[in-house]
């Protein structure tokens, strides 16, 4: 973990905002199974650190929040959708929240924080059970691998930009390799039929865009494919 990570995720724990609900998730989440957790290694590089944000939030006012971020370097910017981020020349903070309706862009005001959130469809599937990881003294509130792999397979089919099609794979199916079978099983066979379709075909064409993972991806298919 960089220095200035460590410190942003700081503001949050002694925000508690672990123990409310929020959530540490894509790159920088990938990074702490591979650290703590055993993840398959596979180097990635990422400006990006994301943070998810239940809708609604039930956690206590800290207005005050923002500016705590501010103060370690970071400007305070919006994107087109209303949805505030915070940024330097070496990282950007981007919050995230659960889609309340089918296509909006809009973004969603987390008052208690005061932030407005960018709505994303798929992700509220990341907020249920999450498990805590400790890195360096601070307690972080991350999904489980086994929602984070799913989760990473469903929205890969989303993305019109190759590279990032080929980073969601790939942390799909690295963390793969550490997942609890009998959960991974029983989460799949939870999902919508059409979800569960997506992840098995996002499988098929990750043979070819991501080849030098085929003996894991052939694991994990075949793990999801038992239930069939």
């Amino acid at each position: 973990m960089t220095e200035a990570i460590k410190r942003i995720l700081k503001v949050f724990a002694d925000n508690n905002l672990f123990e409310e609900g929020v959530e540490l998730i894509g790159s920088w989440c990938f990074q702490l199974y591979q650290k703590h957790l055993g993840a398959k290694s596979f180097p990635l590089r990422t400006q990006d650190i994301d943070f998810l944000i239940p809708s609604p939030f039930h956690g206590k006012e800290h207005l005050d929040f923002i500016k705590q971020l501010e103060e370690l370097g970071f400007e305070s910017d919006f994107k087109r959708d209303g949805s505030l981020y915070l940024w330097n020349a070496d990282l950007k903070i981007e919050f995230i929240t659960t889609e309340k309706s089918a296509g909006t862009d809009k973004a969603i005001k987390i008052k208690k924080l005061g932030i407005n959130a960018i709505p994303l469809r798929h992700v509220g599937f990341l907020l249920d059970k999450p498990i805590t990881i400790i890195d360096e003294g601070i307690k972080i509130s991350v999904p489980t691998p086994e929602r984070f792999c799913l989760h990473k397979l469903i929205i890969a089919a989303r993305r019109r930009k190759i590279e990032k099609r080929m980073k969601d794979l790939q942390q799909a199916i690295c963390t793969s390799t550490i997942v609890n079978t009998k959960e991974i099983q029983k989460l799949f066979q939870s999902l919508p039929k059409n979800w569960q379709k997506i992840a098995l075909r996002m499988l098929e064409k990750a043979k070819l865009e991501v080849p030098l993972l085929r003996e894991e991806i052939d694991k994990i298919e075949f793990t999801l494919q038992e239930l069939k």
